[in-house]
């Protein structure tokens, strides 16, 4: 059960050291005041939680005073890329795309409103993109973010909207002149998305990269829904339309290689 103060600061252990750890996520060090002012917890309280997650490997301390994640973030990180079923069957069927189109292919899930990118793979003809393994994005603004919020059933898409991330007065954040902000805009951007069956972005996370993105599995199967794939290539070289069949091929692929036959088998 979430435990929080009036003030909404975290009380529990848990969700103060993973308060502290998400802090790391995308930065470079931060000392003690980063922290501080990051999480909005008390200077003690951060203190002591820093300095038993650098006697536990978590967190490694420099010279300078300064933090960063250390050596049990890594091989933890690692253990679960290792062990993930989904990655290993999805991987291949990547490599073989990436192979064979020249563009780059990314799987994700949907978290607590955002994209989380579980692995890319690289392809010639997309040049580099921005996204990166673990990196997190506003999950209305991608398109495979956009192809799972589409078929979640309504009380998991409610949800979803909850969490998705906002400004102050209560509008989806921007990150390009062409993110959506309206609740209206991405409700009707979701509906065209279960009519074509792949949701696009046209540069609506990063300027001038589009993505074409499918859900995994059937949205009614206990596993179905769960993760994405997208493509992504610059704005003026994707051909969208093309592209749906293709990717909805590769989605079915990995579904036939690790959902069906793996995750389904007792």
């Amino acid at each position: 059960m979430r435990t929080s103060s009036p003030a909404g600061v975290p009380v529990s252990v848990v969700e103060r050291i993973t308060l502290v750890l998400e802090t790391f996520n995308g930065s470079g060090p931060l000392t003690l005041a980063h922290v501080t002012a990051r999480t909005g917890l008390p200077r003690s309280s951060v203190h002591r939680l820093l300095e038993q997650l650098t006697n536990t490997g978590w967190l490694a301390r420099s010279p300078d005073q300064t933090y960063e994640l250390g050596v049990k973030a890594y091989e933890m990180g690692q253990a679960a890329l290792n062990q993930n079923r989904l990655l290993r069957g999805a991987r291949p069927i990547m490599q073989a795309f990436a192979h064979r189109t020249g563009f780059t292919i990314q799987l994700a899930v949907l978290s607590r409103g955002d994209t989380v990118y579980l692995a890319k793979v690289n392809g010639r003809s997309s040049g580099p993109t921005p996204t990166a393994v673990g990196q997190r994005v506003p999950g209305h603004l991608t398109a495979v973010g956009k192809a799972q919020l589409a078929f979640a059933d309504l009380s998991g898409r409610q949800s979803v909207f909850a969490e998705l991330r906002r400004t102050a007065d209560g509008a989806l954040v921007r990150r390009t002149p062409q993110s959506m902000t309206s609740e209206v805009q991405l409700a009707d951007d979701l509906a065209a998305v279960r009519d074509r069956g792949a949701a696009f972005d046209r540069g609506e996370a990063f300027t001038g990269l589009g993505c074409v993105g499918v859900s995994l599995g059937p949205p009614d199967h206990i596993y179905g829904n769960l993760a994405g794939i997208s493509v992504c290539a610059p704005v003026t070289s994707l051909d969208y339309r093309t592209m749906v069949g293709q990717v909805r091929v590769a989605a079915r692929e990995i579904w036939d290689r690790c959902v069906a036959a793996d995750l389904a088998s007792p």
